[in-house]
């Protein structure tokens, strides 16, 4: 029921607020002849319910009112969590939110494509080599793939990835040698490899194996662990 926080522990606007409701509360109740009995769930909840209760207009109506009505005040501010959540197990937000973005573009990413080539680096930033992308319009495998990406959960799009890969692979008659288990980035990275000698595979396959790299790059971004923690947060949270 009406707890045990006071409107003065509130900042001025939003006692303001409070009182402003608890009048139009009230005279919304007088219009139904409603007698209230109020609960609450969360703090600010707690404030409303109390101010309704005390309020000395509210006090002469429920003596008078004909009809009785439990009433329910619910704070909503998990819902401020919602515009900055993490919401899920989706490997294609997770690649949205982690890599760069393509210059000139909002829904696409760059995909750094140096693992593919003779270049050695570990330069980060190294733009010698044009980036790759998400969108593959020509490669109806990539398209595939990108479509599970955001319909199936991130283990489930990641055995995708291998899978595809695999298959492209053979078809080239490339030396894969299929594990079977949990996938890692770094197993990725060794079939992407296979590729990087072979024009003729690397051609026909270039859009599969920019969403293969997007997905390792995403794997191993340190964002990611992160964003498992921030996840796992919330879902506590929301308990």
């Amino acid at each position: 029921g009406p707890g045990d926080v006071g409107l003065s522990a509130l900042p001025v606007e939003l006692r303001a607020a409070v009182r402003g409701l608890v009048g139009d509360l009230d005279a919304l109740f007088t219009a139904l002849s409603l007698r209230e009995e109020s609960f609450a769930v969360g703090t600010l909840s707690r404030v409303l319910a109390a101010e309704l209760a005390s309020y000395a207009p509210a006090r002469n109506r429920r003596k008078m009112a004909t009809s009785k009505a439990s009433i329910v005040f619910v704070d909503r501010t998990l819902d401020l969590a919602g515009a900055v959540g993490h919401h899920g197990d989706n490997l294609a937000e997770k690649i949205l939110s982690v890599l760069p973005k393509l210059p000139g573009h909002k829904t696409d990413v760059m995909v750094n494509m140096v693992e593919l080539t003779a270049l050695q680096t570990t330069d980060e930033t190294c733009n010698i080599i044009a980036p790759g992308c998400l969108a593959q319009p020509n490669d109806p495998a990539a398209k595939a793939l990108w479509e599970s990406f955001m319909n199936l959960k991130q283990k489930e799009a990641v055995m995708e990835v291998r899978r595809h890969l695999v298959e492209a692979a053979s078809r080239e008659n490339l030396p894969i040698k299929m594990s079977m288990g949990r996938v890692t980035p770094e197993q990725l990275s060794s079939y992407v490899q296979l590729f990087r000698n072979n024009l003729k595979a690397l051609e026909s396959h270039c859009g599969l194996l920019q969403l293969v790299l997007a997905t390792v790059q995403t794997l191993k971004h340190p964002q990611t662990s992160k964003w498992d923690n921030f996840l796992a947060f919330e879902r506590l949270l929301l308990q």
